[in-house]
């Protein structure tokens, strides 16, 4: 069916711009947004995706505010044919200038977190290499991400308060991935031929940001600890006429808190063009769960699940309740200070850390999905 996108030359296929080049229900088109103040008493995060095979567009807001509350929007929608209409119930999106700034909208509604707040790049853009992963004969992950570090401005309300937004003091960032990755609830199936499954999976990519500069490290690991997927590097803000300078993935030493799976502190290791090593040390503020914008299963809303024409739905969690986070955790994104040796003229850093370790995994000793950090 013909929509407005139609009338723009962006066609990748002969088929009209709601026919995506694969019929795999995984595809996935997805926007993410993150926003902290640099004290990390409030941490945000937008997540919102489009699913042209399983016919859903869907939003998930998540503010987390003291380490001690977090609340959610979430909302789902029919997707239609028309994907430039980037509205689901009260949360909407806008490009205002391609590759630079981005407006996000939650209008005043019953769940009592509303927003509207405009992200402004400070870097071009980095494009992440290719993630490509198979089990056997079938394919998990093939896909493209981008990630951008930035300021932002605007209101933001949650827990009964207004917060006034400014590019001084709340800094963040945006990615936007599409292609395929497993967007759960398909039928059961047989093992793909020539694969058991993907074993262990260990997951650290964190944007930081500093005055003058940005730094991207991402690192993605089997089981046994070898490497999959791995970048790095280090980008000036527009106007700066350095070029951006790749960096080498060494290794990270990561401490996770006792009893769980969770990042609690810990170092990244890269290096420089001529061998130089760089030291990339976090210092924890406060954490987001990531099940609050989607990225987890949660009593069934997770990204690209069919929920009805139109559902809107808000919760607020209690943080300090053990059960909470016995429901809640596992994938997490930890608001950071940074410092960096290695690279000089960078000063402190700001930004966030996401993390996610399943299965077994060799190097922490995890043999099997319930084995947890050891008591300190």
């Amino acid at each position: 069916m013909l929509t407005p996108l139609d009338d723009y030359p962006i066609h990748q296929t002969p088929y009209t711009i709601d026919h995506v080049a694969t019929s795999d229900r995984n595809f996935y088109d997805r926007y993410y947004f993150g926003m902290n103040t640099l004290d990390g008493e409030v941490a945000f995060i937008l997540g919102f995706g489009v699913y042209p095979n399983v016919g859903v567009m869907d939003g998930f807001a998540t503010v987390c505010i003291e380490g001690r509350t977090q609340h959610v929007l979430r909302a789902s929608r029919a997707l239609g044919h028309d994907r430039a209409d980037t509205t689901v119930g009260p949360i909407s999106i806008r490009i205002l200038e391609p590759l630079r700034r981005s407006r996000i909208v939650a209008e005043p509604n019953e769940h009592g977190l509303s927003f509207d707040l405009t992200f402004e790049g400070r870097t071009f853009p980095f494009e992440e290499p290719h993630f490509l992963r198979t089990s056997g004969t079938r394919t998990v992950m093939d896909y493209t991400r981008m990630t951008q570090n930035g300021r932002w401005t605007g209101t933001l309300t949650a827990g009964g308060r207004t917060y006034e937004v400014t590019p001084d003091r709340w800094w963040g960032g945006k990615d936007r991935s599409w292609g395929i990755r497993p967007l759960g609830g398909e039928p059961p199936s047989a093992p793909p031929a020539g694969g058991g499954g993907l074993g262990g999976f260990f997951w650290t990519w964190t944007p930081i940001q500093f005055d003058h500069a940005s730094l991207m490290y991402t690192c993605s690991e089997d089981g046994d600890g070898s490497r999959w997927h791995t970048a790095s590097e280090l980008i000036y803000p527009f106007g700066d006429d350095r070029a951006p300078e790749p960096l080498t993935v060494v290794g990270h030493e990561l401490k996770l808190k006792p009893g769980t799976r969770l990042f609690d502190t810990g170092t990244l290791r890269c290096a420089r063009r001529d061998g130089t090593p760089v030291m990339i040390t976090m210092t924890p503020r406060s954490t987001i769960y990531m099940s609050g914008a989607g990225y987890a299963y949660l009593d069934g809303w997770r990204h690209g699940q069919f929920h009805g024409p139109l559902v809107v739905e808000g919760e607020t969690w209690d943080l300090q309740d053990p059960g909470t986070l016995a429901k809640i955790g596992a994938h997490t994104q930890t608001v950071c200070d940074y410092a960096i040796d290695g690279i000089d003229g960078l000063g402190p850093g700001h930004g966030v850390f996401e993390f996610l370790l399943l299965g077994a995994y060799a190097p922490y000793g995890f043999k099997t999905f319930g084995d947890v950090a050891p008591a300190s």
